[in-house]
């Protein structure tokens, strides 16, 4: 039994909570070995690095906060934190240099604004991510964020859901804008419409097992699962106990989820699920994601009439005391107290009404917190580091933003580049999700260790996911600007996902794949518009598309060089090549990137309430 285990068995996390007013008066000397791990369970986290103090880690579901908690936060900040704070990419606050001595009145004052710091951290199932600007985009299929809340306060508190094999990471989202990261989470809920008795329902589709560390980005799997919102907290309270009764306890490096997804496969998994939860499950329905991804920084119409949210770009995620305050009061001034907080670290404030936008984005702070950021600036996200996280082998933040400053004065090509950083392979910077990540490593100059990087390029999430490949390694952190420069100019992260994908496929949106054997019955209301399907044809792969109304059958394999069509995107009448971009028409097969090019085409004939595409190609296909 592994030592973590072992303080697991001895005494329950939540249980040093009885145990904090002691060691509050007995000083930070006094603390168990073991109860300082369990302290984590409780959101407080003992930093090697600043011998004596603590970070404190607050939970916030969904990223969804208000002017009063931001101005709490701020006030503690000031008081206990050494005037800062970090917003992290779980759309969590982590307050710093705390004394174990103020933990109490801490926890009393966040209490009283309705914040708990509770698992966050450890064999815990950490915050919730969601959309942050769920229910105010047009953009979204639904509202998740009831759902994240409920399902959070089904295990906050609950030592059912205490004794994981380790952390796992949740996100729940209706977004179809893509800004959650969903493919590396444990278990991710993603916006999805199916049929259910003849109606259209809107719901999730079911990923699990996806990760960053442990080993680097394993896509999360789809269960091929269907869940309404009012099931759902009921299904990720049952995925998170079948992870809790059967996942590995070994060594803590293999013992994520994706490890017992890796031993037991999607089926079983799905078949344990349903055991455990009394009832068979519905298969996925169309995935209501599009391929483009947002960050949600700038101004934005929500979907209420005469209402706006602004996205601010917090540099790094490190904001001051005052900061905080002074964005709970633009917060309270010109929209209804409501803030949210993102995945990439930044700030959103929503419901300003059209009247005071002007005045908004002329205060003091939208100077410094821009809702209109450089290029580089906008993508820049970066963990912890060796700063104040035990993990981190490499400074982050301040040398993220020297970097990042550096390149803005050089590089001006129009379209925002991700860059982001990870002190260590446990990947918490979203590395392997950026159009440039960088991994934190050390290398020797001169016969000198120095903090350096391994670059890697072409990383996303999404309904086509590529997890990034490792271009250059032990990159000594002083040669970034310039180096980074160089890639920013004379490499193409999109064309790197393309071909990426091309090597090894990865299904568009509302993709199922079909095997050899009876005929495969596709509907249209199984499918969003833009959406596709795979099926084998007498061995061949054919790219069932929907466009509005119609359904299209065309070959799968680009004539150009073999990348999937399927995991194309269509342009009116036409789909576009994932892998170089070549534009096939969905009816006749014509290129016209090169006329002496052209696609297989299929005619769908009616069967059993759907359609089914005939076996012989045609020159000119027979849309559904």
């Amino acid at each position: 039994m592994n030592k973590i285990e072992q303080i697991k068995v001895e005494k329950d996390g939540l249980d040093v909570g009885a145990d904090i007013p002691r060691y509050a008066q007995l000083g930070f000397e006094a603390i168990e070995e073991g109860d300082l791990e369990r302290l984590k369970w409780w959101g407080v986290f003992f930093r090697r690095h600043t011998p004596g103090y603590f970070m404190m880690r607050i939970r916030i579901p969904n990223g969804i906060t208000n002017a009063v908690q931001l101005s709490a936060i701020g006030g503690i900040t000031d008081r206990y934190g050494r005037g800062f704070a970090d917003i992290t990419t779980r759309q969590q606050v982590q307050l710093r240099w705390i004394r174990i001595g103020d933990v109490p009145a801490i926890l009393d004052q966040l209490r009283g604004v309705g914040l708990l710091t509770l698992q966050t951290g450890m064999d815990n199932i950490r915050n919730v991510v969601g959309c942050p600007v769920a229910g105010l985009t047009p953009n979204e299929l639904l509202d998740a964020s009831p759902v994240a809340r409920a399902f959070t306060e089904m295990f906050v508190g609950n030592k059912a859901y205490t004794n994981l094999p380790r952390k796992f990471n949740v996100t729940i989202t209706g977004c179809r804008e893509n800004c959650t990261h969903a493919e590396t989470q444990d278990l991710a809920l993603v916006p999805a419409t199916t049929s259910l008795d003849g109606e259209p329902v809107a719901g999730f589709n079911v990923l699990v097992g996806g990760k960053n560390g442990s080993g680097g980005y394993r896509v999360a799997s789809p269960l091929d699962v269907f869940v309404r919102p009012d099931e759902a907290p009921a299904l990720c309270s049952a995925v998170a106990l079948v992870f809790r009764d059967h996942g590995p306890r070994d060594a803590r490096n293999k013992v994520r989820l994706a490890f017992l997804l890796e031993d037991w496969g999607e089926a079983t998994f799905r078949d344990v699920l349903e055991t455990r939860l009394g009832r068979p499950l519905e298969r996925a329905g169309a995935d209501a994601r599009l391929s483009k991804a947002t960050d949600h920084v700038g101004v934005f119409r929500q979907k209420q009439a005469a209402l706006n949210y602004v996205g601010l770009l917090v540099p790094v995620g490190r904001v001051t005391s005052d900061q905080l305050i002074e964005i709970a009061r633009l917060a309270s001034s010109y929209g209804t107290g409501a803030v949210r907080l993102t995945p990439d670290q930044n700030v959103i404030i929503s419901d300003v009404p059209d009247a005071k936008l002007g005045a908004l984005t002329a205060e003091p702070l939208l100077k410094v917190l821009r809702y209109d950021p450089s290029e580089i600036m906008r993508g820049l996200v970066s963990c912890t580091g060796v700063e104040f996280c035990n993990l981190a082998v490499i400074e982050t933040k301040r040398r993220a933003l020297a970097v990042a400053r550096a390149l803005e004065a050089k590089v001006h090509h129009g379209k925002p580049v991700r860059i982001h950083w990870s002190g260590c392979p446990a990947g918490c910077g979203n590395h392997t999700v950026a159009d440039i990540g960088l991994l934190g490593t050390k290398a020797k100059v001169d016969g000198e260790a120095v903090d350096a990087v391994d670059i890697f390029v072409g990383g996303s999430s999404g309904p086509q996911a590529t997890p990034g490949i490792k271009l250059l390694e032990s990159v000594p952190c002083d040669a970034l600007p310039h180096v980074l420069e160089s890639l920013i100019r004379h490499v193409d992260a999109e064309k790197i996902r393309r071909q990426l994908r091309s090597l090894t496929p990865t299904p568009a949106a509302g993709v199922s794949t079909a095997g050899i054997g009876a005929p495969v019955v596709i509907r249209r209301d199984e499918l969003a518009d833009g959406g596709c399907k795979l099926v084998t044809v007498n061995g061949a792969d054919v790219a069932v598309f929907r466009r509005q109304d119609r359904l299209y059958a065309i070959q799968n394999r680009c004539p150009h060089e073999g990348g999937g069509l399927g995991g194309g995107t269509l342009d009116g009448e036409d789909v576009i090549c994932p892998l170089h971009g070549y534009r096939f028409n969905l009816e006749t097969g014509a290129c016209s990137t090169d006329p002496a090019l052209r696609a297989k085409t299929f005619a769908l004939v009616p069967h059993a309430g759907g359609f089914t595409v005939e076996a012989r190609p045609d020159r000119t296909s027979h849309p559904a």
